[in-house]
């Protein structure tokens, strides 16, 4: 019984590990309600790291042709994306309608975007490690140009 005990603790420990390693990079939140009279609700928790492993999923051929599209604006996207990191939270941009309002801020470690529309309600949060990750990943997808001679 005490093997039982040994055995069960150790697989309960291990479970709680992997989960703590998965939520390590923090968490993808897709939030929407719908504002019609089907009311639909969808809530979307994913560990960030899910991110990397779904871009070694990708096909190969899609990655590399939007590497070879994003290259040219890495720099730009590196240094961005360090600022982000670095910055203290604030609004990136906010556009209100008379049916509509989007905000972009940065919230601590992420992106959260934020939209209220006569239909819906919308919430995404991502960590800013995640979509860096990403990018680099994405930048790798294909062989650098070559250099002419």
């Amino acid at each position: 019984m005490i093997l039982l005990g040994k055995i069960a603790l150790g697989v309960a420990a291990t479970a709680v590990a992997g989960v703590g390693l998965l939520c390590s990079e923090g968490m993808i939140v897709v939030n929407v309600v719908e504002k019609q009279p089907e009311h639909h609700h969808i809530y979307v928790p994913a560990p960030a790291m899910l991110l990397p492993i779904a871009m070694h999923l990708a096909p190969k051929g899609e990655l590399a042709q939007a590497s070879q599209e994003i290259r040219p604006y890495l720099p730009a996207i590196r240094a961005a994306m360090d600022q982000l990191r670095d910055c203290e939270d604030m609004t990136l941009a906010e556009v209100r309608g008379r049916e509509e309002h989007v905000l972009v801020a940065k919230r601590g470690g992420s992106i959260v975007v934020d939209a209220d529309t006569e239909d819906a309600t919308v919430h995404v949060s991502t960590p800013i490690r995640a979509v860096s990750s990403a990018i680099e990943q994405l930048a790798a997808a294909a062989p650098p140009p070559e250099s002419a001679p």
